[in-house]
């Protein structure tokens, strides 16, 4: 009953057979390690909004086995992920498709905060699940790590890149700057945060490895192997050990307000959901609406200059 409250189910992705094909598990005990892979490579792993509970379901179970010390996030096909599924944006928070008058209604606040406070940034959203998980968690990142996906990589221990990766988060342009800010400061520090979230533009692998956003790039052909040797560094300590580790980290990160980022987070995207377009602004649901998804996103790329644009083949354009 809640999620009929929360979200218009009918235009959403909910059967769970089908999420569980988009994000798979994996684990080998013999190594200690489990790998939560993200396979709707059709769709750049764009992932339905109940795909990402599975997630965090995936990661507290693993952080409640003792059979699992890391957890590997990585993608099938030819990148990392896109986030969200833009399908679906703004039906989890209570709009409609405006087929009814009731519909047509602008959703109430609560609905809109508590929308993101259960799936996107609470405290038992995948992203907090992955921050505050006390096994040790490693992104092995290639191609496009956008949207959602760079949520999950801010909130991992470790991330480990191909040549190719390409970090940021398409809403930053069709709805503004916002994020767990206090992870991101602390990540990357306070003008890089205002340079990506305000230009909107994708930070590449070797300049996100300088900003701290990365901690090794390698040749897309050495990336699985480096990642399992770095699963398999962590796996040598005890399981206490990590866990302790982890914990004693959470504490600290608290008192230096990463809870405040999330709080904001979640709160913070109900304010710019109910944001009001001022004429010649471009509005992202209207033009989802009218011209597709596709051609929506390309529109607003080709409104910048190549070096600010998301999509690769755009940002080759002269």
């Amino acid at each position: 009953m809640a999620k009929r409250l929360l979200a218009k189910e009918e235009y959403m992705i909910t059967d769970p057979e089908i999420l569980e094909r988009f994000v798979l598990y994996e684990k080998e005990p013999e190594k200690k390690i489990a790998r939560i892979i993200f396979n709707r490579p059709e769709m750049l792993n764009a992932l339905p909004i109940h795909a990402f509970d599975r997630v965090a379901e995936l990661v507290r179970d693993a952080e409640m086995d003792d059979d699992v010390k890391v957890i590997i996030f990585k993608g099938n096909g030819p990148c990392f992920g896109t986030g969200a599924d833009a399908d679906e944006l703004g039906y989890y928070i209570g709009y409609g498709k405006g087929d009814t008058p009731e519909e047509r209604r602008r959703p109430s606040q609560r609905r809109r905060m508590l929308g993101d406070k259960l799936h996107t940034a609470g405290p038992l959203s995948y992203t907090q699940t992955v921050m505050r998980c006390l096994k040790a968690t490693i992104c092995q990142v290639h191609g496009y790590c956008y949207g959602g996906h760079v949520y999950i990589a801010m909130a991992s221990d470790i991330v480990i890149a191909s040549e190719d990766a390409m970090f940021t988060h398409p809403a930053f342009r069709y709805l503004g700057p916002l994020a767990p800010f206090s992870e991101w400061i602390l990540t990357i520090g306070l003008k890089r945060v205002k340079e990506m979230v305000l230009t909107m533009r994708p930070i590449e692998a070797d300049e996100a490895e300088r900003w701290g956003m990365v901690n090794r790039v390698v040749p897309l052909e050495r990336l699985e192997q480096e990642v399992n040797d770095w699963a398999q560094a962590i796996s040598i300590m005890p399981i206490d050990s990590l866990c302790v580790g982890k914990a004693l980290i959470e504490a600290n990160l608290e008192a230096m307000g990463i809870g405040v980022g999330y709080w904001t987070e979640w709160a913070g995207h109900g304010w710019t959901t109910n944001q009001r377009f001022e004429p010649g602004e471009w509005n992202f649901m209207k033009a989802r609406r009218d011209k597709g998804l596709s051609a929506a996103l390309d529109e607003r790329d080709r409104m910048v200059a190549p070096f600010f644009r998301m999509g690769k083949e755009a940002r080759k354009e002269k």
